[in-house]
């Protein structure tokens, strides 16, 4: 046990700490000679347009926090910044000649509404680029994930898979739902598992969503033969696919180049006329000044138990069609 004398000299010292800084703070210095006197603090009143001011700046901030628009300017410097960094040029190409919601008309659809919400065409990189969101029509009752966030891992089987896995299992007899980065727009919870678990509100029904293809208007002529594609989900829970499609086949001389690719591969010739056949019909579209697109899409409520070909092959279906208009690029 300390002795009295020790005790003293642990409050000094703890009184020294707590009273740091009273030096170089005479308003601080004040208010304790003031205390010691007995006289009453002067209490400072905060008007009330400082009180307006700082609760409309939170206001703002939730606010902006919550109304994110995950386009692709939010894409490109949040989720793929390395274009940014590695490719400025590619970068600026694409951010300059951003249209923002292009002309466009979606299909009815009972489940979700499907916006295209912003479209850079950009032939000097040879690049078209696309990103549209996904929102489920009633919230209240369904929550959608992507059709990409099913099975992510590949390990998924069917039938005569293992109904006992772990997380390096590769042959699982059921389903599993991912939530990372790869699958949310940003890092997400970063855990798997069966579907109903994985979910925001499990009591809710599960809607996935599959963007099935990009085509002329009339869905023979496909656009995105060669390019890539990400998919997130909004904290909001909207899905936002991002497209980038290739644009080789602008130049006449790509169908000289694919000609030259069937007469070294000739098992490939088939495919290497329809890729110039292709490329001469869009080619000719852009005579007119635009070019009419569809997108296509899939959507389908997913439950415990059901047959692999209804999941996959299932559901509604739907499209919207949009149009890119090449000489509206800025300038």
């Amino acid at each position: 046990m300390k002795s009295d004398l020790e005790m003293m000299q642990a409050i000094r010292s703890a009184i020294d700490d707590c009273t740091k800084g009273i030096d170089e703070a005479p308003s601080l210095q004040y208010q304790i000679a003031r205390k010691a006197k007995g006289e009453e603090p002067v209490v400072k009143r905060v008007s009330a347009t400082v009180i307006i001011a700082i609760a409309l700046l939170a206001i703002t901030t939730v606010a902006l926090a919550a109304g994110i628009v995950y386009n692709l300017g939010w894409y490109y410097t949040n989720r793929e910044g390395y274009l940014k960094e590695y490719h400025p040029d590619v970068y600026e190409a694409i951010m300059s000649n951003v249209i923002e919601n292009p002309e466009q008309e979606q299909s009815s659809n009972n489940l979700v509404d499907v916006t295209i919400q912003d479209v850079s065409w950009s032939p000097e990189v040879k690049k078209l680029t696309i990103s549209f969101r996904a929102s489920v029509k009633d919230p209240d009752h369904f929550e959608m994930h992507g059709m990409w966030a099913l099975d992510t891992d590949g390990a998924y089987i069917g039938e005569g898979g293992s109904t006992t896995v772990t997380d390096d299992s590769e042959d699982r007899a059921m389903h599993w739902l991912w939530r990372s980065f790869e699958t949310e727009g940003n890092e997400g919870p970063g855990c798997y598992g069966p579907p109903f678990e994985m979910m925001d509100d499990g009591s809710k029904r599960l809607l996935l969503i599959e963007r099935n293809g990009i085509t002329l208007f009339d869905g023979t002529i496909p656009m995105d033969v060669s390019g890539s594609m990400d998919m997130l989900r909004t904290p909001e829970g909207d899905i936002v696919f991002v497209e980038e499609i290739d644009l080789d086949w602008l130049s006449e001389d790509y169908d000289q180049r694919m000609a030259e690719y069937a007469n070294q591969n000739p098992d490939m010739k088939e495919y290497a006329e329809s890729r110039v056949t292709n490329a001469q019909a869009i080619r000719e579209k852009l005579k007119d000044g635009m070019i009419p697109v569809r997108l296509t899409y899939s959507v389908v409520e997913y439950t415990e138990g059901m047959d692999d070909m209804e999941l996959y092959t299932g559901g509604e279906q739907g499209y919207v069609d949009f149009v890119i208009r090449p000489r509206q690029t800025k300038p």
